[in-house]
């Protein structure tokens, strides 16, 4: 009888010799739960902050894309005070690099190093000419933390700003994101841009 356990087992002892480590394995799933629960929680935040009732109805998010819904965020919503404002351009701002990041990992081509691989997505390699730019994704277990936990900021974020929604006295927890929202701009333009930040002399 055919055992799927230890052939999973033995899948993950193979990818360890690609340089995925059995801690690194444990953050890319982790790191794939998180950004999830950041995307679905998007969609129904714009349907809040739209105070749009998609019961019955088709979304006004359904024909578009994430990259739309993300950039959406960077908006002036009546719903919030002003000074949700710069918070929610960081959360923009972060969520398209560290979502660059993630399709780097989960749509591009896996580099062994020799060390911790590089996954590279659009590569060029044949000459050939892409509608999307090359971008890349470094990984290792401290890159990964600093994935996982701006996708969880960015996916508190949108929990609380849909709640705002609801009750004005939840408006104060959107703005108590300042902080926690710029640190993951700043983590997430990291991730999206290590090569090169690596590659510049004051790095």
């Amino acid at each position: 009888m055919y055992d799927v356990r230890a052939s999973s087992l033995e899948i993950q002892t193979r990818l360890v010799g690609f340089g995925l480590s059995p801690m690194v394995q444990q953050r890319l799933g982790a790191f794939a739960i998180v950004w999830g629960l950041f995307e679905t929680n998007l969609e129904t935040t714009l349907w809040a902050l739209r105070q749009e009732n998609v019961k019955g109805e088709r979304p006004s998010t359904d024909s578009k894309s994430i990259s739309d819904w993300i950039k959406e965020l960077d908006a002036n919503w009546p719903q919030l005070p002003t000074g949700a404002r710069p918070i929610m351009a960081d959360a923009s701002h972060a969520a398209f690099d560290l979502m660059d990041y993630r399709h780097a990992i989960f749509h591009g081509t896996m580099v062994p190093l020799g060390g911790d691989p590089v996954f590279i997505r659009n590569p060029l390699w044949n000459g050939e000419k892409r509608k999307r730019i090359t971008h890349d994704a470094h990984i290792d277990e401290n890159l990964l933390d600093l994935a996982i936990d701006t996708g969880w900021t960015l996916f508190r974020l949108m929990r609380t700003t849909a709640k705002a929604c609801e009750d004005v006295t939840k408006v104060a927890e959107v703005l108590a994101f300042a902080v926690p929202v710029r640190r993951a701009r700043g983590h997430a333009n990291e991730l999206r841009h290590l090569t090169a930040l690596m590659n510049d002399d004051k790095y």
